[in-house]
């Protein structure tokens, strides 16, 4: 198994939008922060906000993850770049990995490879947000060398 970074086709693309906006508001509920009669218009309104010329954003990369060995989409990544003049960072927006190839490899193998895209462009640091529910992705962001910088916390009040 080897996994390639390929730039997201139109297609992808859509795909990708009519997935991640419905998986982003449910984190957003079970995270607390929106309540579910809201969450696809707020997640809607985030992607449009951020995502204002769509896949051809400027310093957004959205990448199809692909197995070679099958030419078959495994997941998607969102990244975004930001350079200033002492710096450049990218930022981890959204790293999905379908449910039936988790646990295989692929998300190992993706931050490998965007960690190889980073060197090409001399970008010293990849960030991102995980939600403190999602253990899997926690699981896997520690292995692969990433390190808490700050965390949030909530104590409901009943």
């Amino acid at each position: 198994m080897t996994i390639i970074l390929e730039e997201m086709t139109r297609i992808d693309f859509d795909n990708y939008l009519s997935f991640a906006i419905k998986d982003y508001a449910k984190d957003k509920i079970t995270a607390g922060t929106w309540n579910k009669e809201k969450a696809i218009q707020l997640a809607t309104k985030s992607f449009n906000e951020l995502l204002p010329d769509g896949k051809n954003t400027k310093n957004e990369y959205l990448y199809s993850i692909k197995d070679e060995s099958f030419d078959k989409n495994v997941g998607f990544l969102w990244v975004h770049l930001n350079k200033t003049p002492y710096d450049s960072r990218f930022f981890i927006y959204d790293f999905i990995i379908f449910e039936e190839h988790r646990n295989m490899g692929y998300g190992k193998q993706t931050i490998a490879r965007l960690s190889e895209k980073a060197k090409d462009i001399n970008v010293s640091r990849i960030d991102l947000h995980v939600f403190a529910h999602n253990k899997g992705a926690i699981h896997l962001y520690e292995k692969t060398g990433f390190v808490a910088t700050d965390i949030s916390m909530s104590k409901k009040i009943y």
